[in-house]
């Protein structure tokens, strides 16, 4: 269940990334402002990083990473409705 919750949670984070971005708003990770808002880019770079978790035997740390990832997302999510609301 972690694991797909991992790669929703950075799908809705690169959609939201690409409307907020749509709407004026600028990336504020330097690494991934190529490229974090492509939804498929991003859903491949957590596949990615979950295999690479399950290969060194840490795929416990999906779990705080959600928690990371969903902070990520309310705050894209807040980000895309005070652009719409200014």
């Amino acid at each position: 269940m972690d694991k797909i919750l991992f790669v929703g949670l950075n799908i809705a984070d690169a959609w939201l990334t690409k409307a907020a971005l749509n709407l004026g708003a600028i990336e504020l990770n330097p690494i991934m402002a190529g490229w974090g808002s492509n939804v498929i880019a991003k859903g491949i770079v957590a596949i990615i990083v979950i295999l690479a978790l399950y290969w060194f035997y840490k795929e416990k740390l999906l779990r705080p990473l959600n928690f990371v990832f969903f902070g990520i997302v309310l705050w894209n999510l807040a980000v895309n409705v005070i652009l719409r609301v200014i």
